[in-house]
């Protein structure tokens, strides 16, 4: 069985998507830490997004690897 895969957009269009799985692609453009979460926000050339990601919720090896992304990484997904 083939799967398909999600649908690429802009973060300016990401508003036409809602409860879709969709890819932006961009770069990583800031991250802030509070604690048990993680804000990243990503750029692309239409905006910017930020993104929640909770500890709990990740496992701890993706928790802390994306503790380590550097700014203007470049990120699909």
């Amino acid at each position: 069985m083939q799967t398909s895969l999600p649908t690429v957009t802009t973060i300016r269009e990401i508003g036409k998507h809602d409860g879709e799985t969709v890819t932006i692609r961009g770069w990583l453009y800031n991250l802030r830490e509070s604690g048990k979460l993680l804000f990243p926000q990503f750029r692309d050339g239409s905006g910017v997004i930020q993104g929640v990601v909770v500890k709990s919720q990740v496992s701890p090896a993706l928790f802390e690897s994306i503790k380590t992304l550097t700014m203007r990484r470049s990120c699909s997904g």
